[in-house]
C-alpha cells in the first residue's frame, strides 16, 4: 500500500475522512491481558416525598454521575482529570434543583429521588446497579431526568432533549423550554446514539421513560465543539474554563421546570405507542 498503514491510519483521523476499504497486505497478532480487581464505590441517593397522598407512591428520578476519569495519562504535566463540566456541573445542578424544591412552599405531588451515581465512565455501572436494585420499589420509578455534562462556557440559547420525543416527556420538555426562552433543537448527530450513552439509559432498560438534556450550539461561537476537542476527558476540564454562570442558572431552571411538571401532572409519563425502546423494554404505553 503506497505510504503504508501508518499513512492510512493518520488520514483516517481527519474529520472529513472518507476512506474506502482496502487490503493492507498485513497480518496482525493481538493479545490482551486483563486483570479484574474488586472495588467499592457508592451511589448517593436522597428522597423528597410527594405531597399528594395518592401520587406520592410514584417517583421521578433525577440522576447525575459523580465520577470522572480521576488520575490518568499526564497531558502537559497534569495527570488530574478534574471533570468540571463532566460532571461536576451536572451534580451541582441536581443539588440546586433539590435545594430549590425544598425551599419552595409548594411541594411536588409525586416523590423525587435525587441520585448521584458512580462509575458512569466505566460503563454506566452505578446507574445499572441502582436501576436493577433500587432502594424504592421498582414500580415506583416512572420517569428519569438525567443531568450529564452541561457545557456552560457560553450563553446557552438552545438545548437538545435526548429521548424526550420517545414519550410524553417530550411535550413537557417543549413547554418548559419555551417558558424559559430556550429553543429545543433536534439531535445534531443521531449517528452517535447519544441516547444510549449516559446513565438514563439504564433506567430506559427497565422500561422507564427518560430525558437527557444537553446544552445546544446556537450562537455558541464554537464553544461546545471546542470543549469536546480540547477539554473533554482531559485534565483541562476544570474550573478555570470561561464558565457562564447565567447559562448554568438556565440549565438548572429548565431541569427544575421539567421535574415539577412531571411530578404534578395528572397522569404519569408514558412511552409513545410503538416506540422502539418502549417496546424493547416493555415500557408503559408503548404497546
Amino acid at each position: 500500500v503506497p505510504g503504508g498503514a501508518a499513512k492510512i491510519m493518520a488520514a483516517a483521523e481527519k474529520p472529513a475522512a472518507k476512506l474506502k476499504p482496502m487490503a493492507l497486505g498485513l497480518n496482525a497478532v493481538v493479545e490482551t491481558n486483563s486483570q479484574i480487581m474488586p472495588m467499592e464505590s457508592s451511589n448517593v441517593a436522597g428522597l423528597i416525598e410527594g405531597s399528594d397522598p395518592t401520587l406520592t407512591a410514584e417517583t421521578i428520578v433525577l440522576s447525575g454521575h459523580l465520577d470522572h476519569v480521576g488520575i490518568g495519562v499526564p497531558i502537559k504535566g497534569d495527570a488530574i482529570y478534574n471533570g468540571a463540566m463532566d460532571n461536576a456541573v451536572g451534580i451541582a445542578s441536581m443539588i440546586e434543583v433539590a435545594r430549590r424544591i425544598m425551599a419552595s412552599p409548594v411541594k411536588p405531588k409525586r416523590s423525587l429521588l435525587f441520585l448521584a451515581v458512580t462509575a458512569e465512565e466505566k460503563g454506566l455501572v452505578g446507574a445499572d446497579y441502582f436501576a436493577r436494585n433500587p432502594t424504592i420499589a421498582r414500580e415506583r420509578m416512572i420517569a428519569n431526568v438525567n443531568l450529564d455534562m452541561p457545557v456552560i462556557t457560553y450563553d446557552v440559547k438552545d438545548v437538545i432533549a435526548f429521548g424526550a420525543d420517545r414519550s410524553s416527556i417530550g411535550a413537557v420538555t417543549k413547554v418548559a423550554a419555551e417558558q424559559l426562552g430556550l429553543i429545543l433543537s433536534p439531535d445534531p448527530a443521531p449517528e452517535q446514539a447519544i441516547f444510549t450513552r449516559s446513565d438514563h439509559y439504564r433506567f430506559v432498560q427497565q422500561g422507564v421513560p427518560a430525558v437527557f438534556l444537553s446544552t445546544g450550539k446556537i450562537d455558541d461561537g464554537g464553544s461546545y465543539d471546542g470543549f469536546l476537542a480540547n477539554h473533554y476527558h482531559k485534565p483541562s476540564d476544570q474550573f478555570d474554563l470561561p464558565i457562564n454562570w447565567a447559562s448554568g442558572v438556565k440549565f438548572v431552571a429548565l431541569n427544575e421546570a421539567i421535574t415539577r411538571a412531571l411530578a404534578d401532572a395528572p397522569a404519569r409519563p408514558l412511552w409513545n405507542k410503538g416506540d422502539f425502546f418502549g417496546l424493547l423494554y416493555n415500557g408503559a404505553g408503548a404497546k
